[in-house]
């Protein structure tokens, strides 16, 4: 009965009243129809998975090849719908602000990897500034999952502190197969094993990378770079 549920506590777990916003983050989950194709996308974007694993790549070369930092739209949709390698850079140890928006006419649900994150608000039609006001931040439940109710929108506080390559997903398994779904980078540069531990030496490689590269260093051009 008490599990995740609010309580008095000395740290403050449940208020986020105080916290500073590092970023907003805006994800309106949609059908698409891209060459003829019946999907699902985030910001008319319908991920497509790489040939090579995003953290092999985000560790080697920074993603090059692979995805492009900074090139997702986190606060817009694009005019046209298109296949993606969805890749949102968010500040390590910063708070994020994320708002779910459901342009479907049924019950969405969005799951995040790797963290819990504070339930802050909700409600119906089209997200804006002044919906904060709405919002519980005193005593808001913590959750890896949230529900978006049809034509609304859910908002979230997280805290990004696990540094990795986190998926952020429709929990419909038709709309995440269908490409319903974005990653989450929170790079640190230091590279203290408490934080996050280095590739195992026995590390299976494929994609891009066939054998063994030093991170940092490119691996020979691709055709379609």
């Amino acid at each position: 009965m008490t599990t995740g549920a609010a309580r008095p506590n000395p740290q403050g777990t449940f208020n986020v009243s105080n916290v500073t916003l590092t970023e907003t983050i805006i994800l309106h989950g949609l059908q698409a129809n891209i060459q003829g194709s019946y999907r699902y996308a985030v910001n008319n974007i319908s991920y497509s998975t790489p040939d090579t694993p995003l953290k092999l790549a985000d560790y080697y070369v920074n993603g090059s090849g692979v995805y492009r930092l900074g090139e997702f739209p986190i606060h817009s949709v694009n005019d046209e719908a298109a296949y993606g390698v969805s890749v949102v850079d968010a500040t390590h140890k910063g708070w994020h602000e994320i708002i779910f928006q459901n342009d479907l006419s049924s019950m969405d649900s969005w799951h995040l990897d790797g963290y819990g994150f504070y339930v802050v608000g909700f409600g119906d039609g089209e997200w804006t500034m002044g919906s904060r006001d709405s919002y519980n931040l005193y005593d808001p439940v913590v959750r890896s999952t949230v529900q978006v109710y049809p034509g609304g929108w859910t908002a979230v506080y997280v805290f990004l502190d696990n540094p990795g390559m986190w998926n952020l997903r429709s929990q419909h398994l038709k709309r995440w197969y269908l490409g319903q779904e974005v990653y989450i980078r929170v790079h640190d540069d230091d590279p203290n094993p408490a934080k996050e531990n280095p590739p195992p030496e026995n590390l299976l490689l494929c994609g891009e990378f066939g054998e063994p590269v030093a991170p940092g260093s490119a691996p020979e051009p691709h055709p379609g770079w």
